[in-house]
């Protein structure tokens, strides 16, 4: 994996600057190229022909790439471009893309199987192309304000511009809507995301961008509903062991995580079935209600993997680490435990493979089998239960009861899609208003839904939304720390749309998460796993802020709250309440420290 950056001027003093605080991204390699027009750069992590044949920039007649990704179909793409003409110096897949742009234009990305981000500069029409994978697995950031053009795989390498750069209020409200900040936009006026699937072309004669999506995941899976169901049926597995395989692919040595949990293991299984003493990873807690390392123990004992484990210790100097190094406010707190997994998974291999996506794909989600229950629910009952519901207890366990009867109840009266987001939210509109004040901006504005009220429907949402914003973000900011490569076969795009065109039985059935997804994994796997309740990867955060003077410092000093845009008085009343053990807000307090710890490190605008 690797780290890519440019702009449309000539500056290679600046454009070093960008590429040197991409370096985590790709330790084995830095590369240049700047002409009058336009400065593009490269740190590449060597995973596909390492030999210096696979130096970026690369250059090809009149075009010249900067990339990122891994396209895993890319030699039998090579053999139609051979049978074209064309003649290849290196093993990569970079020199496949660069030709497939060369002989199909923008319309070469609708024929990768895989994940990526990459710029081709075209010397004759003096334009820029950059794309981004179907799903968003690889980030790609841009600023553009009507003349100047750079982009970058972080912010932190725009930034390396003298540019001023202003917090974007909507952005924020999405921070603290989702935790994450969603769609296109970022922390910072001006700067973007390039959204999943898209692609971009800039004109560097008009200073004009045009986006246009290249992919439709909707029509993908009406097309795949076309197909005889039990057809369909038989493809999956077969598609997934495929799309495992295909992410096998490599000159370096490949792992894969393994929590524990059906979707991972899963993976592992497959793997292992074609590969003796292959590498699993996995981490555990000193928490008991957190940790799971005596499930990965048994997957790996029933699968007969060369098992890894590490117990952590999650201190204030690695929040520290972690959260300085964040491009903008990101408040996943399981980023933690992932960077240390990653780390970990580094120090023995340098790609590992992923459970990620199952959840969205095959449903798996507790929020999944509450839509299935609201269908039965009349909203009265509902209504009589919310008053009832705010007298019951808090509790700092993971996935407390408590915790989900709140969020199940709070969003009766809402349309689906909205719900959904409600039930993931950390301040939901009342509460953000309260803390906002006049910078507050309704969650009508924030995210974009799909419409309808089907399972399918809050499945989209969710790999619109959480998947490409929290979950995806989240791997490639922990992993990429740590110069890991991490790839993610549930979301090979031939398994999601045929999975999804499934009636939702196939996914929901009585009340039991991923149905199919689970009698796949009966083929492979324990009883004891594949039907276990389903944990996830989440953190003691509450513990945390009792515990930690940093994090408490940030949240109640005042003059940490250099943003200017929290209402202070009523963060301390969420933190009394929290410390008297009157309500369990650790969830609002982390992103408030989040944000103050990242905005008196890294806002240009802090003083």
């Amino acid at each position: 994996m690797c780290g890519i950056a440019g702009f449309n001027w000539k500056n290679q003093n600046v454009l070093q600057k960008m590429t040197r605080s991409l370096a985590h991204r790709g330790p084995d390699d830095e590369g240049l190229f700047v002409d009058d027009a336009v400065s593009l750069g490269h740190r590449r992590l060597s995973i596909l022909d390492i030999s210096a044949k696979g130096h970026q920039p690369m250059r090809f007649e009149n075009l010249v790439i900067t990339y990122n990704g891994e396209v895993y179909n890319f030699k039998q793409i090579k053999k139609q471009l051979e049978s074209k003409g064309y003649t290849f110096v290196s093993d990569t897949d970079t020199e496949v893309v660069l030709y497939s742009y060369h002989l199909w234009g923008a319309a070469c990305v609708e024929r990768f199987n895989g994940m990526w981000a990459f710029c081709i500069y075209d010397k004759n029409k003096h334009t820029l192309f950059l794309s981004r994978d179907r799903f968003g697995i690889k980030p790609l950031y841009y600023y553009f304000d009507g003349g100047q053009f750079v982009f970058a795989s972080e912010l932190k390498a725009i930034r390396q511009h003298d540019l001023s750069l202003n917090i974007d209020k909507t952005g924020l409200n999405s921070f603290f809507y989702q935790k994450y900040i969603g769609g296109e936009r970022t922390v910072f006026e001006n700067c973007f995301k390039l959204k999943p699937a898209e692609n971009l072309l800039f004109d560097m004669d008009r200073k004009s961008v045009t986006k246009r999506r290249y992919y439709d995941l909707e029509a993908h899976i009406a097309q795949a509903a076309q197909t005889p169901l039990a057809e369909r049926l038989q493809l999956i597995e077969g598609t997934l062991t495929d799309a495992v395989e295909s992410r096998l692919i490599a000159d370096v040595p490949v792992g894969s995580f393994l929590s524990g949990g059906v979707d991972s293991s899963l993976i592992s299984a497959v793997i292992a079935r074609g590969r003796k003493d292959f590498k699993t990873f996995s981490i555990g807690f000193a928490n008991r209600s957190y940790d799971e390392v005596k499930y990965s123990q048994l997957v790996s004992q029933h699968i007969e993997t060369d098992h890894r484990v590490e117990y952590i210790d999650i201190d204030e100097k690695l929040i520290e680490h972690v959260v300085g190094q964040m491009d903008e406010p990101f408040g996943d707190a399981s980023v933690l435990p992932t960077y240390l997994l990653s780390k970990m998974t580094r120090s023995n291999v340098t790609v590992s493979l992923s459970g990620d996506a199952g959840d969205e794909v095959f449903g798996g989600y507790d929020s999944y089998q509450a839509w299935n229950i609201a269908r039965f629910v009349p909203d009265t009952v509902a209504a009589f239960a919310k008053p009832l519901v705010k007298l019951l207890p808090p509790s700092e366990k993971k996935l407390a009861a408590t915790f989900k009867i709140r969020k199940f109840v709070d969003g009766f009266g809402a349309d689906v899609n909205r719900r959904h987001l409600d039930w993931m939210s950390t301040f939901a509109d009342t509460q953000r208003k309260q803390l906002l004040g006049e910078h507050f901006v309704g969650a009508n504005c924030l995210i974009d839904t799909p419409t309808g009220a089907s399972l399918l429907s809050v499945q989209l949402n969710d790999i619109h939304n959480y998947l490409a914003e929290d979950i995806l973000k989240k791997v490639d900011f922990a992993s990429m720390l740590n110069s890991l490569e991490v790839r993610v076969p549930f979301l090979d795009h031939r398994l999601v749309g045929t999975v999804l065109s499934l009636p939702a039985r196939y996914r929901i059935r009585y009340f039991r998460t991923k149905w199919l997804l689970k009698k796949i994994a009966s083929n492979y796997l324990p009883a004891e796993i594949v039907h276990r309740k389903k944990r996830g990867f989440t953190v003691p955060i509450s513990a945390w802020i009792r515990k930690s003077e940093l994090i408490r410092q940030y949240i109640t000093d005042r003059s940490c709250y250099t943003a200017d845009m929290l209402n202070y008085d009523h963060v301390q009343h969420l933190m009394t309440n929290h410390l008297n053990k009157k309500a369990d807000n650790a969830r609002q307090l982390w992103l408030v420290f989040v944000l103050n710890y990242w905005n008196t490190q890294f806002n240009p605008t802090a003083h």
